[in-house]
């Protein structure tokens, strides 16, 4: 017996996926848009959000009351300075990095919950207060660099707390344009 519904049933969803596929926010749910920052990296940040006044490199939301919330994303150099430097050579000093080393350090006097991944080209640092307040750097390497990239997003308990995770894909991606 025919069932002469059946293909057009089959359309009608494949162009409903297609279209929730297209029309989809970022895999984060959250709105980013895509940006040049002044230090000449290709990346993103999140709608609304602007340069701050003292540093080009952090962002905040545009809003005339002051936020503990801010967006980082910048080229970066451990201590000893820039140098070019295998994948296997940024991956062995990324604990060392004065962020990771500062966070990690706070987990002691229990100012936050810590933990710590290894990514195939990144670290990432997890925090969070007691409050729910989140911190979230991460850094990320390429085979041959003389930096690397550094971004950190900071929330208090009131913000989007997908940001959080949509900082590590940010930073994996971010490219240099100069």
């Amino acid at each position: 017996m025919r069932r002469p519904w059946i293909v057009p049933l089959l359309i009608a969803c494949a162009l409903v996926g297609a279209v929730l596929i297209l029309t989809a926010e970022d895999d984060t749910g959250v709105a980013l848009e895509s940006i040049t920052t002044e230090e000449g990296l290709r990346t993103r940040v999140p709608e609304g959000w602007v340069a701050s006044e003292q540093f080009v490199f952090d962002f905040v939301p545009d809003t005339e009351s002051q936020v503990f919330e801010q967006w980082t994303v910048a080229r970066a150099c451990p201590l000893e300075g820039c140098s070019e430097r295998s994948l296997d050579d940024w991956l062995a000093l990324a604990p060392d990095l004065p962020s990771f080393a500062s966070i990690v350090d706070s987990e002691g006097d229990g100012t936050f919950n810590v933990e710590i991944e290894s990514l195939a080209d990144a670290r990432v640092v997890r925090a969070q207060t007691e409050s729910a307040a989140r911190l979230v750097f991460v850094a990320a390497f390429t085979d041959g660099a003389e930096d690397y990239v550094a971004c950190s997003v900071r929330l208090g308990p009131g913000a989007d707390q997908r940001l959080a995770d949509a900082i590590v894909d940010v930073c994996r991606s971010t490219e240099t344009v100069t």
